[in-house]
């Protein structure tokens, strides 16, 4: 991150869930980005998890957005967030969701329970790098042995956009490919495939400056060439177990022990 707040406490205040749904109507940019993630999580979905119910946690739910996306294709759908004030709105996106108000790096309130799904999207790259760490080991105890789990990293270091930040001489915060490696396989997991978006430089808030097809165009090419992880800034991760997790250090999981995830 760009500074040592706590990422826990940044969606909190009231009225941030409407500002935050707002920004995805008017900025083109992350609407071209949504469109893309979901064509991805549509894909990903259709190929991997087709033969059997899908149970799914969005961590960090936010709003709904993602939740209320692959509410159709899911038999049940939890989300979980610390913000009340976003999750408000998304109550009101899924209605027939299971909605919770917790932070399970500190009370893991999902107790013993498995998900054959898992996203967590536009959390880890703004999250400091201890919390980074206890989310996703939290999320690994709760994967099912035959689960996925999905994640982005919308600000990816290498990538054309935060490197020409570096060169003007601007702050640049993001998370690199080599911590996604290293929180990944501390967690007991492995990434079995990589989407990548975004080749072209431009930021949230900027005009677009060429149509969507330009940069798609551009993000088939880098990704051809094996270029899409480094160069795009968006980057979506879907992993799978690699190996049995250790049960996260938060109060729920040591009075859980001996209590085997399935």
């Amino acid at each position: 991150m760009n500074d040592q707040r706590d990422y826990r406490d940044s969606h909190t205040d009231a009225g941030k869930g409407q500002l935050y749904d707002e920004r995805f109507d008017r900025w083109p940019w992350r609407r071209y980005l949504w469109q893309r993630e979901r064509e991805i999580l549509t894909d990903v979905l259709t190929r991997r998890l087709q033969d059997g119910p899908i149970t799914h946690l969005d961590f960090a739910c936010g709003t709904g957005r993602i939740l209320e996306f692959l509410r159709p294709f899911t038999s049940q759908s939890v989300g979980l967030d610390v913000s009340e004030s976003m999750l408000g709105r998304c109550r009101a996106k899924a209605p027939d969701a299971e909605i919770i108000n917790a932070d399970i790096t500190h009370t893991d309130v999902l107790g013993h329970r498995t998900f054959r799904l898992i996203t967590a999207f536009r959390f880890f790259a703004h999250a400091q790098p201890e919390l980074r760490t206890q989310a996703m080991e939290a999320l690994s105890w709760h994967l099912a042995d035959d689960g996925i789990l999905v994640f982005n990293n919308h600000r990816n270091r290498s990538s054309t956009l935060l490197a020409l930040g570096r060169c003007l001489g601007r702050e640049v915060w993001g998370m690199s490919r080599g911590e996604v490696a290293e929180l990944v396989a501390s967690a007991g997991l492995a990434v079995d495939e990589v989407f990548a978006v975004g080749a072209l430089p431009i930021s949230d808030h900027r005009p677009m400056l060429f149509p969507p097809s330009v940069h798609a165009a551009a993000d088939r090419a880098v990704n051809l060439c094996g270029l899409g992880p480094i160069l795009c800034q968006d980057c979506i991760y879907v992993c799978r177990r690699a190996h049995s997790p250790a049960q996260p250090d938060t109060g729920v999981a040591r009075s859980l022990e001996g209590v085997v995830s399935a």
